[in-house]
């Protein structure tokens, strides 16, 4: 199957829904926030979800929302950091969309992750751990997840989103835009 989708995939805080924004607009193609559009159809923000539900139903509806993305055509779609997690998801991945991966450091994941309201208020805990651990464990489990289903890796803790954008843009012109 051709690839016919851009997907921003990685970790909290790496800037995936603004890049995502950001290059929608420039490349003229719709966006999806897939957490967005989850907790649209919930009714409720994830971490009510997640603490009313479990992971296990979360990551169930975020599959088939991927499933439903993946038979469209010239998406941009900001994905869930976890949604990696399950080899379904990274084989749809793999095969309809081109994947970047929105990599930074865990200090600057760290930084952004404690400033930001939506950690507390939106975004459930991974594990019971404090936030600074938490970052680095499951950064560790998901590193290789990321690194098998991206086609492109960049930085995101050293450019503006925009310039991300632009980047993202001259890499991909012309294989699937």
């Amino acid at each position: 199957m051709r690839k016919t989708n851009i997907s921003l995939i990685g970790f909290r805080a790496t800037g995936k829904s603004t890049v995502g924004r950001i290059l929608a607009e420039e490349i003229e193609w719709p966006f999806v926030d897939m957490d967005e559009r989850l907790a649209s159809s919930f009714g409720r923000d994830i971490r009510d979800w997640v603490l009313n539900h479990g992971w296990e139903s979360f990551r169930e509806a975020e599959s088939h929302l991927l499933e439903t993305l993946a038979n469209r055509k010239a998406i941009v779609v900001a994905t869930g950091g976890g949604v990696i997690l399950d080899a379904a998801n990274r084989n749809v991945l793999k095969e309809r969309f081109f994947n970047v991966w929105l990599n930074t450091s865990p200090e600057i994941l760290f930084e952004r992750l404690a400033r930001d309201p939506k950690t507390h208020s939106d975004r459930p805990a991974l594990t019971s751990l404090s936030l600074r651990d938490e970052i680095a464990i499951t950064l560790r489990e998901r590193r290789p997840y990321y690194e098998e289903t991206a086609d492109l890796v960049m930085d995101s803790g050293t450019s503006t989103a925009s310039e991300l954008a632009l980047s993202i843009v001259k890499r991909i012109k012309g294989t699937i835009i």
